[in-house]
């Protein structure tokens, strides 16, 4: 059959010509859910889904018992439909082969459908991800559903608040975006609740300030920001704020050595004479076109030397985060004021 994509697969569910196996791995853990219950629902017939519906935690069950469910011919129904989450492919050699050998000929009636949530797929990584997709891409169809481009989620944004009779601007999705992220679910819960907020009105950048949600690398990218500018007291405010959230330090200190990064790969190419988006064709920066502008922004305030600087000492944060008993609030509070100083052309040493 296929490797395809979102568009393929809606058009196999609305024609409803449907492969017999579907693999379904991908970033975008909303879109996975999504076509994941479309393809049950338009499968399954409720009045006998104990009968033709199995589903597993594929980390819980064996192969054998899978397979065999599958196997099953469907009562009343055209469809015996099999719901796998989180197989682990990293299991012996011997039940990938048997699921091979399975794939080379699934039943007429049967639809096998392994889709993974929180557990990682990466067959460009691993030999046995590769294998199991192959083989599923040869007698069904292998769906990859990544980060939408930050353009598709503009147009997401401005039709699903329009259909809430309410007025975004495309400039204004895309302050949304940059404000609470580009995770699906929560920017779709944020329109719905601006969109009742604005009640058939224009939904404003001073709306989103007062209500949208920040999302951490938004917290941090203010954050960054402050130290840029050297502001110390609102650096400190957003500081303790994270802590007030309870945010994971390590996550806060990973998500302010992104913004570093962000500029210095982008302080980089400017040298080069290479505009800021050239960055985005050599790393993954799908949906988060605002990370390479808020970067390119940003980037003029310090030198590549400041940069390398400031990610050293992150970088030795990290490992004092991971390595020692030393209070983690302290860690982050001391590489603030070292990166402060940086910012400053202050030596601390």
């Amino acid at each position: 059959m296929a490797k395809i994509g979102e568009r393929e697969l809606k058009e196999q569910i609305k024609s409803g010509d449907f492969s017999r196996a579907y693999l379904i791995y991908g970033e975008e853990d909303y879109l996975k859910e999504h076509y994941v219950d479309l393809l049950k629902r338009n499968n399954v017939n409720e009045a006998f889904e104990d009968f033709n519906f199995h589903s597993y935690n594929g980390k819980d069950v064996s192969l054998n018992e899978i397979l065999s469910d599958a196997e099953m011919l469907p009562m009343m129904s055209s469809c015996n439909f099999v719901l796998v989450c989180d197989y682990p492919i990293d299991k012996s050699q011997k039940e990938i082969d048997e699921l091979k050998a399975f794939l080379e000929d699934v039943p007429e009636t049967t639809i096998l459908v392994f889709w993974y949530s929180s557990l990682p797929f990466d067959p460009k990584k691993n030999a046995k991800m590769k294998a199991v997709e192959a083989a599923f891409t040869k007698a069904g169809s292998t769906v990859v559903l990544d980060k939408r481009s930050e353009g598709e989620l503009v147009k997401m944004l401005v039709n699903g608040c329009k259909r809430r009779n309410a007025v975004l601007s495309a400039d204004n999705a895309r302050y949304l975006i940059s404000v609470s992220g580009n995770d699906i679910k929560t920017l779709m819960n944020e329109a719905e609740k601006l969109s009742a907020y604005a009640s058939g009105g224009e939904i404003t950048k001073s709306i989103i300030n007062q209500l949208a949600v920040k999302c951490l690398q938004a917290r941090v990218y203010d954050l960054s920001k402050a130290v840029i500018k050297g502001e110390y007291d609102k650096a400190y405010s957003i500081l303790d704020t994270l802590f007030i959230m309870k945010e994971e330090p390590v996550n806060v200190l990973a998500a302010i050595s992104n913004c570093y990064v962000d500029m210095y790969r982008v302080k980089c190419a400017k040298i080069a004479g290479l505009p800021a988006e050239d960055v985005g064709n050599y790393y993954n920066y799908k949906g988060r076109d605002f990370v390479l502008r808020n970067a390119a922004r940003d980037c003029f305030e310090l030198s590549v030397a400041q940069l390398r600087r400031s990610l050293d000492v992150i970088m030795e944060a990290d490992n004092n985060l991971k390595s020692t008993a030393t209070d983690k609030k302290l860690i982050l509070e001391e590489t603030m004021v070292k990166l402060l100083l940086i910012s400053k052309e202050v030596s601390y040493d």
